[in-house]
């Protein structure tokens, strides 16, 4: 009769110690696939920038509905806002074109001083652009102004 011999404790730990060091390095690969994928599609999501209103105009069949950004000079005078329902209510203008906005929220305080405006959201198939980010872009009142005695 032959008797077999038992593996000893340390016959088994290398494969036990492969076995961890693979699991060790699998783990970080998911979390390394993991992290690539949620920053590529949050840059992805954020990665539009802002037409002008002629570029929006040439493009408004194909940009109906898809987030876009758009930067044109503010018409002071259609600024429209009802305190009940926080709905504000302007037009962009820009060489003979206008973009009528709505934007639902708290007004920024330089709205009424700025020059131009970039607005965030879509255009709807009335041709209304809702907005859910305004950006307002200060006028060149707040820039450094030279002084006589530095214009000398």
């Amino acid at each position: 009769m032959s008797t077999v011999a038992a593996p000893t404790l340390e016959q088994t730990r290398p494969k036990t110690h492969a076995l961890g060091k693979l699991k060790f390095v699998i783990g970080g690969l998911l979390i390394l696939g993991a992290i690539a994928y949620v920053t590529l599609t949050s840059f992805q999501s954020n990665s539009i920038y802002y037409l002008t209103l002629n570029e929006l105009n040439t493009q408004r069949a194909t940009v109906i509905g898809q987030p876009v950004r758009v930067n044109a000079p503010l018409d002071k005078s259609s600024i429209q806002f009802d305190n009940s329902t926080l709905t504000l209510k302007f037009d962009l203008k820009d060489s003979g074109l206008v973009l009528p906005v709505v934007y639902k929220g708290v007004v920024p305080d330089t709205l009424t001083e700025g020059e131009s405006v970039v607005v965030e959201g879509h255009l709807g198939a009335d041709g209304v652009f809702q907005a859910s980010t305004i950006l307002v872009k200060c006028p060149s009142k707040y820039e450094t102004q030279p002084t006589a005695a530095a214009a000398k």
